[in-house]
């Protein structure tokens, strides 16, 4: 049996900067929800940056018929984020982070929202690696880096640490994240890393500065059977 998850993220709804950029983000949300729908997906996991005031509701509201997890973005606030989402909520620390064994696979969910995996958090995370089967980590931040203007300026303050954590990891770990608006994939070591394209806009892989795309959008969509894992990247344009 092959599981399909849809994989979201950044889709800054309702938020200053893109509107004022022309990007009509409920529409783009939209369209990438109706592609979902067209695809047969039930499944959805966003890695932050949702959006801000009533854009927080709309979101919500458009994937209350989904399974949702999230993870935090830089621009989410756990006091918004929680009235809504209360799976893996760490109200001591104002974080949201999780872990669960799903069939073949661990789904491990960090909170990277305030720029760094903080030591409560990362000391969890370094057990939480100790697992007999292949791991899915989601976060808004990339761990390892891209030569672009984004990554110099945006970067996780302790990724060094997060990856030297991975490496040191017997297991296979697959990473899905967002943040830089862009697409990739790196292999490095026992570590698969893939950014996911911005519902919202996208950025340039520009090394001097910073360019955005307001046209084209996205999101992934990630196969999992037994042990295998791929993925496809869906771009869309309105």
């Amino acid at each position: 049996m092959v599981t399909k998850i849809a994989h979201i993220t950044d889709s800054h709804l309702d938020e200053e900067f893109p509107t004022r950029n022309g990007v009509e983000t409920r529409k783009h949300f939209d369209s990438v929800l109706n592609d979902i729908k067209n695809e047969n997906i039930s499944e959805i996991i966003c890695t932050g940056d949702i959006g801000e005031d009533q854009g927080l509701m709309y979101f919500f509201d458009q994937l209350k018929s989904y399974s949702l997890s999230i993870t935090l973005g830089n621009h989410d606030k756990f006091s918004q984020i929680s009235k809504y989402y209360t799976k893996g909520t760490h109200q001591e620390y104002q974080k949201i982070y999780s872990s669960i064994e799903r069939d073949n696979h661990k789904y491990i969910y960090l909170d990277s929202s305030a720029g760094i995996i903080d030591k409560e958090q990362l000391y969890w995370f370094q057990t939480e690696l100790i697992s007999s089967k292949p791991i899915l980590i989601f976060l808004h931040h990339p761990i390892i880096g891209l030569n672009t203007k984004a990554d110099e300026i945006g970067r996780l303050k302790n990724r060094n640490e997060v990856l030297s954590i991975m490496e040191n990891s017997q297991n296979k770990i697959s990473i899905f994240c967002g943040h830089y608006h862009t697409e990739s994939s790196i292999i490095y070591k026992n570590i698969e890393q893939y950014i996911t394209p911005a519902v919202s806009f996208q950025i340039e892989k520009l090394q001097n500065k910073i360019e955005i795309n307001t046209k084209i959008f996205g999101y992934r969509i990630i196969e999992i059977e037994n042990t295998s894992v791929t993925s496809q990247v869906k771009l869309l344009e309105l």
